[in-house]
C-alpha cells in the first residue's frame, strides 16, 4: 500500500483531521490546549508512551500525546482513535512499542 492509500483509509475510518497516514505514523491536525491548530505526528511509540505514563493519571486535567497538549478527554479519545488505526494496519508494531515501555499488550 502507498501513503496515499493509507491516508484515504485513515480519513474514511477516523475522519478528515487526518492529513497523512502510513503503517508507522498518523499526521493529524488538532487543536492544542490553547485552541490553536497544530500538525501532530503520532507513532506507535508515542501511543505506548502515552498509555504507559498518562492514560491512568487521574490527577491532571491535561494530557500530552506526541507533543500535543490538551484536555484529558480529547487527548485520550485521540489516543484511542490512533490505537484503533495502528491495530488495524500494524498490530505487531504496536505490540513491540508497548513491550518496550513495559506494557503487556492484550490484543
Amino acid at each position: 500500500m502507498t501513503t496515499a492509500t493509507y491516508t484515504d483509509a485513515a480519513q474514511e475510518l477516523l475522519g478528515d483531521f487526518v492529513q497523512r497516514a502510513g503503517k508507522t505514523f498518523l499526521v493529524i491536525r488538532a487543536a492544542n490546549v490553547f485552541g490553536e491548530s497544530e500538525t501532530v505526528r503520532i507513532t506507535p511509540d508515542n501511543l505506548a508512551e502515552f498509555y504507559a505514563t498518562q492514560a491512568g493519571k487521574l490527577s491532571s486535567g491535561i494530557r500530552t500525546l506526541a507533543a500535543l497538549h490538551g484536555d484529558w478527554r480529547q487527548v485520550s479519545e485521540l489516543a484511542d482513535l490512533a490505537l484503533s488505526w495502528f491495530k488495524r494496519v500494524n498490530v505487531e508494531g504496536v505490540r513491540r512499542a508497548a513491550r518496550r515501555v513495559g506494557l503487556t499488550p492484550r490484543f
